[in-house]
Parts: C-alpha cells; sequence; structure tokens
C-alpha cells in the first residue's frame, strides 16, 4: 500500500513542476507567433512602400530563438540609402539559404522604411 502511495505523491508532485513549464512553453510559444506575425506585416509593408537599400554586416550574433527552424539572428549594420549612412541593430530570423551571406563585412540587399531606417528587412 505504500508504494502505491508514493507513486501518486510523485506523480501530484510532476503535475505541479510541469504546470509551471507548459504555461512558459505557452507564453513563449505565443510571444514567437506575434513576432514572427509582426515580422511578416513589415516585410510585406516594406515589399510595397519601402526603398532599396544596401546594408554592410559590421558584427551578428544568434539569438538562440528558432522560428521555423530558422534562426534569429541580432546584427549591426550600417544601412546605406543613396549614400545616406545609418548605424542600426537589427534581429530577424533568416532563412538558412542567406546565413552565408550574412558574414561580418558583406554587403546585402535590403528594403527599407525612407522615414525610419532602423525598419528594415534583409533579403526581399
Amino acid at each position: 500500500m505504500g508504494m502505491f502511495k508514493d507513486m501518486r505523491d510523485l506523480q501530484k508532485m510532476s503535475k505541479q513542476y510541469e504546470r509551471p513549464k507548459m504555461r512558459d512553453a505557452l507564453k513563449q510559444g505565443k510571444e514567437a507567433m506575434q513576432q514572427v506575425q509582426s515580422d511578416q506585416a513589415l516585410a510585406e509593408r516594406l515589399a510595397n512602400e519601402g526603398v532599396d537599400a544596401t546594408v554592410t554586416v559590421n558584427q551578428l550574433q544568434a539569438t538562440g530563438r528558432q522560428v521555423n527552424y530558422q534562426p534569429e539572428l541580432q546584427m549591426e549594420l550600417t544601412v546605406n540609402v543613396n549614400g545616406q549612412e545609418t548605424q542600426v541593430t537589427h534581429t530577424q530570423v533568416v532563412s538558412p539559404a542567406l546565413i552565408g551571406q550574412l558574414q561580418p563585412g558583406a554587403t546585402v540587399p535590403a528594403k527599407v522604411d525612407p522615414n525610419d531606417h532602423s525598419q528594415l528587412i534583409i533579403g526581399i
């Protein structure tokens, strides 16, 4: 009888431990989904209203997050729009096909908000 009581107590303890972890995981998933939706809306807006620019990668690092098996990178960039340069920090989920092009010193095309050069999307 004592063994079954111990098993029941252990099961209760595991449920108490799992609930906060599940809540945290759901919260993180919801935040990731909101970020993806926000990034998609920005990409769509910039595809329609953005201006062509080039960005030079000064520094980059992985944030540790992945969306659909694609890594999120935080980059220090020099944005060049018609000769006007701006230094920005930009975070974006990047396709694995694009990662090879994003090395420090590399220059890649981007679409940029004409009024706010920190609003940009690389790879469009």
